[in-house]
């Protein structure tokens, strides 16, 4: 199996915002799934300890649900991809804008590693 292409990579990427913003959250668990279907493993944040498969997507969109993304920027490198993200959503009660930069390898093999660096609250 071959890693996803530059094309597929953009898709992909395009995709997962839609599907994030509108609450599709199995058809977001899907499109990772589809892209990356040997694994998933994630670094949320970065300097955490990975967290491997599926579940692990499932706790993030629970933890992050209600939260929106608009892509600020998106380059894509072979089969390597990096994204400015502005996050937008509630925290303690009040509302809240924070920037992340997503970084995402997508595997020979057909796996994911996605880590995310974002501000700590």
């Amino acid at each position: 199996m071959a890693a996803a292409t530059p094309d597929q990579i953009r898709a992909f990427f395009n995709l997962q915002i839609e599907l994030w913003n509108a609450e599709k959250v199995d058809e977001f668990i899907g499109a990772f799934r589809a892209i990356a279907p040997n694994g998933f493993k994630v670094e949320d944040p970065v300097g955490s300890a990975p967290k491997d498969g599926w579940t692990a997507l499932e706790e993030l969109c629970r933890l992050y649900k209600g939260w929106r993304l608009e892509l600020v920027d998106f380059l894509v490198n072979g089969n390597q991809a990096a994204a400015y993200v502005k996050n937008t959503g509630v925290f303690e009660g009040k509302p809240v804008t924070a920037f992340s930069i997503e970084t995402y390898v997508f595997g020979d093999d057909g796996s994911l590693l996605a880590r995310y660096y974002h501000p700590q609250q």
